[in-house]
């Protein structure tokens, strides 16, 4: 055949099978080749065709060579299979230590003196006087000594009225005196007449007895008479001296009753004189009361200083017009000291008056260790963090509980207590506020952790104790002891020097592997 009758190539390229087209392809340029009995050339240059299959093979070697060695990449290589360990819990712990331990009760309250002294005036009037000390008037601060007048009001109205009263008391008193002297009159008037009456009583015995004996010897001599032995003359005779004894035994009785009367008399005057001696004595009493008040009115004139201290507070001055109404007796204690003329203080003893509750005033006994701590200091205590250690190095005076009051106020439902000081009292002042702590409770040894280490489970304290070796917790339960500001008394179930956990025990069980990251220290 010849070359202008042959098919394009891609009409041979359909013709020929799919092997012969693979070897056709194979071939290299301007290769002669037999297809179908005829001779045929390859041309110089390849087809788009072909140029497409040896992009598209190049693409998939490239994505197979890719494939394979991500997969080569991904396939893990064979180690030696450890293991695993869990993971431990990070926590905190702290040290189980003896030292000494105490249980506190705290309240706020008010430094007072123990003596102090509320001066003032009772009666009214312009100022005349105040205690001169180096020259100048007294003031606050200044030192002074029992007895030392300090100020005094204008009393010459009352010395008026306690002359008068001393001049009453003489009258009355020279009344008594002749009230006396009548009494005794009075008495000797009685005893006289009581003397007529028994004399006089006598004197009628006689005369009875003489009638007795006249009577009788007149009988007899009428006797005789009748028997003619006698005259009627001599009965006459002792008829006569019948009659004269009957009137002396007559004249003898107005005798006894004229000194009966005079004793009666005599009675009388003695109780007219006492009658007049008890109004003397009345007058007397009422004279001298007068004396008293107008003395005792004359002392509230002034103010004299009762003990030997300080004047802390002063609200007076020469020439002001004092009268008691100005003292405020209601309303808070700060309206009295601004009131009242003066206040002395001993700054030599001081007491601290606080209010507990009632559940921690039950608590409280006399002669209990007490640590006061100023305001300003508790307040920074507060921001940091209150311990057992910073309370000891905070307290500025220390003390002893000197009563507990029995009673509970209804109002507050607070129990009163009383603190004397007896170390650090210049370190207070008179009526500074400061918080005192009472301890109620102490052991000197006692095996302590923070309250943090405790954990409940059924309501009964456990704590985490850390087994150094093992590196796990085991839940222990304890017993509970004394519970100090910073620290808690364990009585059993743990030993000195063992760790507890303090930090991150909520995610504990028994047995749970831990690391500890750090440890606590009071």
């Amino acid at each position: 055949m010849k070359h202008d009758s042959l098919q394009s190539p891609q009409e041979i390229q359909s013709d020929t099978n799919p092997a012969i087209q693979q070897d056709y392809l194979d071939l290299p340029s301007n290769e002669t080749v037999l297809v179908n009995n005829e001779t045929i050339t390859n041309p110089p240059q390849k087809s788009k065709k072909q140029i497409w299959l040896y992009l598209l093979l190049g693409v998939g070697i490239i994505a197979i060579v890719g494939a394979l060695f991500r997969q080569l990449q991904e396939t893990p290589q064979q180690t030696p299979i450890e293991t695993p360990q869990a993971a431990r819990l990070s926590v905190r712990a702290t040290e189980v230590k003896i030292q000494p331990l105490q249980k506190f009760v705290f309240g706020d309250g008010y430094v007072w003196a123990v003596r102090r002294k509320h001066l003032t005036f009772e009666t009214s009037g312009t100022i005349t006087y105040i205690k001169k000390n180096n020259g100048r008037e007294l003031r606050e601060g200044d030192f002074v000594k029992a007895g030392d007048l300090l100020a005094k009001v204008d009393d010459r109205k009352l010395r008026a009225e306690l002359a008068q009263a001393q001049a009453k008391t003489a009258e009355a008193q020279t009344q008594s005196v002749a009230a006396q002297a009548n009494i005794s009159q009075a008495n000797a008037s009685v005893e006289q007449a009581k003397a007529d009456v028994i004399r006089a009583q006598a004197d009628l015995e006689s005369a009875q007895d003489a009638y007795r004996l006249a009577t009788s010897e007149l009988k007899r001599r009428e006797k005789l008479f009748a028997e003619g032995a006698i005259s009627i003359s001599d009965v006459d005779v002792y008829r006569n001296k019948a009659k004269d004894a009957w009137a002396k035994v007559k004249a003898t009785k107005a005798q006894v009753s004229a000194a009966q009367s005079r004793v009666k008399s005599a009675n009388g005057q003695l109780e007219s004189a006492k009658s007049q001696l008890q109004s003397t004595k009345a007058t007397i009493a009422s004279a001298r009361a007068g004396q008293v008040r107008s003395s005792v009115q004359m002392e509230d004139t002034v103010i004299e200083a009762p003990f030997n201290g300080t004047v802390a507070h002063m609200n007076i001055g020469e020439g002001d017009y004092w009268t008691p109404q100005r003292v405020l007796i209601t309303g808070d204690y700060q309206s009295v000291v601004d009131s009242v003329p003066m206040i002395l203080i001993d700054p030599k003893a001081y007491e601290v008056r606080l209010k507990l509750p009632a559940f921690d005033g039950t608590l409280v006994r006399p002669n209990q260790s007490a640590f006061v701590v100023l305001d300003k200091d508790m307040s920074a205590a507060s921001t940091k963090g209150m311990s057992q250690q910073t309370l000891f190095r905070l307290a500025r005076a220390k003390g002893r509980v000197f009563s507990v009051s029995p009673s509970i106020s209804p109002g507050e439902r607070a129990v009163e207590v009383v603190v004397r000081l007896d170390r650090g009292i210049k370190n207070v002042r008179d009526g500074e506020r400061v918080s005192a702590w009472i301890a109620v409770e102490e052991n000197p040894k006692a095996l302590s952790v923070p309250p943090d280490a405790i954990i409940y489970r059924d309501q009964k304290p456990h704590v985490f104790v850390v087994d150094k070796d093992k590196q796990i917790v085991k839940l222990r339960p304890v017993e509970e002891g004394i519970r100090g500001i910073s620290q808690q008394e364990i009585k059993s179930g743990i030993q000195p020097g063992e760790l507890v956990v303090t930090e991150g025990r909520n995610r504990l069980v028994d047995g749970t592997p831990v690391e500890v990251v750090g440890r606590e220290r009071e």
